[in-house]
């Protein structure tokens, strides 16, 4: 097996597998780990503190206990992780830090303190209205007290670094998924939907600095080897995520490669350029301030379609797929105006409805193949 073969095979095995992952990484680090749920939070604080940020998008299983807290029509994202936090999967965790970017987060929020108490629980708050400067000094507010916040759980197996140390790290790890973004087009027979979305999940699991040093090693063994021809269609996926391994077989399957996204999961973590200058809380908070193309967060003009049919021009794509998350009301809204605008500007999509846990691709794999022959013919 050669090394690019190794390096992918052990990217995957961690994508797949997020507690064993974040257990060994705890192990290597010597950090306990605090979890972060989606969609957008500022991790560099907690990497500042001392701790392990991991994610936490919640996962495949039935739903028992979670439901006497939350409604069956909610996000299964969030679900899950409460149901996660029920069973015990969570108590290691020395606290989670959820926002509040959709009605319901803000119900998770407060439901996770009464259903889950052995875990802290840090609320985190992105200004809705983020086109106001009093945004900036609110999120420099919330900066100081998640600081405050995280100081109060902190253990002696903590070690603390400077904010600027830390910031730095994670604008090494953003560059770093930057780099293996813009090569994953040129080898889409090696790296297919699964394989890519797996390598980009094992970041939530691991130590970013760790995590980068892998991922440029991936990035240089793929540069190393030549173009590969892919004979299939060019996919852009969008939404809040697509974390369910059927539907990304049947894609490959039915040779479709995936040659960006616009996913909160995935390319959205990364993809918003730092602004130069200032202090690093202030650039942290522009990070968020500048965010743009996530359904739950506020953005005037909507210009996700927009961004979309750029994406699809810069990577030679064919279509855009909409993952639609089940019961996820934002994305909902915002389909039929991305729909809209990819149209006009003579840009296929097709939407695919789903949740993490898929267990049979029927329905899907006849759609898909009708839009295959139809749009893209």
């Amino acid at each position: 097996m050669t090394e690019l073969q190794t390096l992918l095979q052990e990217l995957c095995h961690a994508g797949r597998h997020p507690e064993e992952t974040i257990r060994a990484s705890m192990a290597e680090t010597g950090k306990p780990a605090v979890g972060c749920f989606p969609l957008f939070v500022p991790e560099e604080l907690v990497y500042a503190a001392g701790f392990l940020p991991v994610g936490l998008w919640g996962g495949t299983g039935t739903f028992q206990r979670s439901n006497q807290y939350i409604q069956s029509f909610s996000c299964s994202i969030l679900r899950a992780d409460l149901e996660l936090g029920l069973a015990g999967k969570y108590d290691f965790l020395r606290a989670v830090l959820i926002p509040t970017q959709c009605d319901t987060l803000k119900c998770v929020c407060e439901d996770f303190k009464a259903a889950v108490p052995q875990v802290p629980v840090i609320g985190v708050t992105i200004p809705h209205n983020r086109t106001i400067q009093a945004a900036h000094g609110q999120l420099l507010d919330e900066f100081d007290y998640l600081t405050a916040s995280l100081r109060a759980v902190q253990t002696p197996e903590c070690r603390p670094m400077p904010l600027e140390e830390a910031f730095a790290v994670y604008e090494d790890h953003r560059a770093a998924v930057r780099a293996f973004l813009d090569l994953v087009p040129d080898h889409l027979v090696t790296v297919s939907p699964k394989v890519r979305h797996l390598v980009l999940k094992a970041a939530w699991s691991m130590d970013k600095r760790l995590y980068t040093e892998k991922l440029r090693r991936l990035t240089d063994l793929l540069k190393a080897q030549p173009k590969e021809d892919f004979d299939g269609h060019r996919f852009v996926v969008t939404g809040i995520l697509l974390d369910a391994e059927p539907v990304l077989d049947l894609l490959e399957e039915l040779h479709v490669g995936v040659v960006d996204d616009l996913l909160c999961h995935e390319s959205l973590q990364v993809r918003t350029p730092t602004r130069p200058g200032g202090t690093v809380s202030s650039r942290l908070a522009y990070r968020y301030l500048d965010l743009r193309g996530a359904s739950p967060l506020h953005d005037p003009g909507k210009p996700r379609g927009a961004i979309l049919a750029q994406l699809v021009r810069d990577r030679g794509a064919d279509a855009v797929l909409f993952a639609q998350m089940k019961f996820c009301d934002p994305e909902a809204f915002d389909r039929p105006i991305v729909a809209q605008d990819l149209a006009a500007s003579g840009i296929p999509m097709l939407t695919l409805e789903h949740d993490q846990l898929v267990p049979s691709v029927g329905q899907l794999r006849t759609r898909l193949q009708a839009f295959l022959e139809t749009a893209l013919s």
